[in-house]
């Protein structure tokens, strides 16, 4: 962007939007463009943060938490700002920040505000006040977060949030030139010995199987793999780093020990099933989310 192109943009920039085209020139000089490739993180949380960020293209998603299991707070897009704590304090980051798309944003770094408030102390007062409404915002969004994150009736992860975080995953995946693989778990064959409950009990009776295979495969996923719930009688797991044969060495670890889950259920619930499994992996499989779960779920 030439000095004039970043004036017009920072004036549609609503914390900017009341300066004179002086004050913004003034802006427009100190202000750099950087670029970040799709998956590519801007900042970690923990980070030491001293400047803000407004996209010029693209989308930034703002997140908390380590991946795979990330809970995403916001999404900027053109002619959005964030970052802004950076200039106010010395303390880390409170969350990450990853391009989800190819993107180009400006960066006003905290020096360069600190001499642009004391001729201009409107600036400051803008992001004041933006930064009193997303705070807001921000809190209404972590309370759905915490409703949504978790299958209230199996507590492993929901489907909807574990989509969520594949899809942030491969974004960085792709980035980077990384390998993902993905280990589904079917109950099939569902069945009583002697009698036949209602539907309503064998659900219930289903659900609490499913809570103990993932209870038990909980006991072999390290922190950057992550279970959910994927359907009424299935697990998924998201293995990162690995490939389809790293995941059935998995498959074969895990086993034993899910078989033996079967087996007690078939001597205390006299419940008989027996598991099926599927490895996909990325890039292979599919290069995208939508790819990826249409061959994890085909026959």
């Amino acid at each position: 962007m030439i000095i004039i192109e970043r004036i017009l943009f920072l004036k549609k920039i609503s914390i900017f939007s009341s300066l004179s085209s002086y004050e913004l020139r003034k802006i427009a000089e100190v202000i750099s463009e950087e670029e970040f490739a799709a998956g590519e993180i801007l900042f970690s949380e923990g980070d030491f943060g001293d400047c803000m960020y407004l996209v010029i293209e693209g989308k930034i998603s703002i997140f908390t938490g380590k991946p795979p299991a990330i809970k995403v707070l916001a999404g900027f897009d053109k002619g959005n700002f964030f970052g802004e704590m950076g200039l106010y304090d010395d303390k880390p980051r409170a969350a990450s920040a990853m391009a989800e798309q190819n993107s180009r944003v400006l960066v006003l770094r905290k020096g360069e505000f600190c001499d642009l408030i004391s001729e201009f102390p409107m600036v400051a007062l803008g992001i004041m006040k933006e930064l009193n409404n997303r705070i807001r915002a921000t809190n209404k969004k972590l309370h759905l977060i915490e409703k949504n994150i978790v299958d209230s009736t199996s507590r492993l992860y929901s489907r909807d949030y574990f989509i969520d975080c594949m899809n942030n995953l491969l974004n960085r995946a792709r980035n980077d030139k990384g390998l993902i693989s993905f280990l589904l778990i079917r109950l099939r064959k569902v069945h009583f010995k002697d009698s036949q409950p209602t539907q309503t009990d064998l659900e219930k009776i289903v659900t609490e199987l499913i809570k103990e295979l993932g209870s038990r495969l909980d006991e072999y996923i390290r922190e950057t793999d992550m279970i959910c719930r994927f359907d009424d009688n299935s697990i998924l797991v998201m293995i990162p780093d690995a490939n389809r044969k790293g995941t059935l060495k998995f498959q074969a670890r895990i086993t034993d020990d899910l078989n033996r889950v079967l087996l007690d259920f078939e001597t205390t619930r006299k419940l008989y099933s027996d598991l099926e499994y599927k490895a996909v992996a990325f890039p292979d499989d599919g290069n995208s989310s939508e790819e990826l779960l249409r061959n994890i779920e085909s026959n």
